[in-house]
């Protein structure tokens, strides 16, 4: 009959490192707490590039490219990052066994998902200028400190469709670093190089 070999490991530095392994496998708050900055990071470089799981963002419509923001058009650059709120609201968080990524805002949610806005009839002050010479109005709407003309008007009830522009995501790349990321700290509890 043949016999098995057999292996004991009678080395205290080697099972103090198995033990120490052992516990942080066990409790991974240190890995969460180190994955959550990394979520905020990889989200952040989403708006960036302007690129969900699937490709490219959807383009901005005309209407929204050429609405005016200050003294400039909008333009089809930096989608969702016009004021930065959205863009800088993104946090992390972490626990004993989690680590997320998200946004406190309330219209985070139809950007990441798309989605169709019911907006009811209502009625609204416009502001313009009036040229008491020519007897015009000025097309472009004014802040009301910089006008000299305000009227109400009824606006109709309508949809705004929002298509989706997914920022929170894992691609490839994101899970291979959070891999690392975990191994890093896994060694690093147990004392490993």
């Amino acid at each position: 009959m043949a016999r098995g070999i057999q292996l004991t490991v009678d080395d205290a530095e080697v099972i103090g490192k198995l033990s120490s392994l052992q516990r942080a496998a066990d409790n991974p708050a240190a890995i969460m707490a180190a994955v959550a900055p990394y979520l905020v990071q990889t989200t952040r470089r989403h708006f960036e590039t302007q690129r969900g799981p699937d490709g490219p963002w959807p383009r901005l419509s005309p209407r929204t490219a050429n609405r005016r923001i200050g003294r400039r058009r909008r333009g089809y650059e930096n989608m969702l990052r016009v004021t930065g709120r959205l863009y800088n609201s993104i946090t992390g968080d972490s626990g004993a066994d989690f680590a997320l990524v998200g946004s406190n805002l309330p219209y985070a949610a139809i950007h990441q998902f798309g989605g169709t806005i019911e907006m009811p009839e209502r009625q609204q002050d416009i502001y313009q200028n009036y040229d008491a010479r020519t007897d015009t109005f000025d097309p472009r709407f004014r802040k009301p400190g910089r006008s000299n003309f305000a009227r109400t008007v009824k606006v109709g009830a309508h949809t705004v469709t929002v298509p989706a522009r997914a920022y929170l995501y894992l691609d490839e790349t994101d899970r291979a670093e959070i891999e690392a990321i975990a191994t890093d700290v896994l060694r690093d509890e147990a004392g490993l190089p």
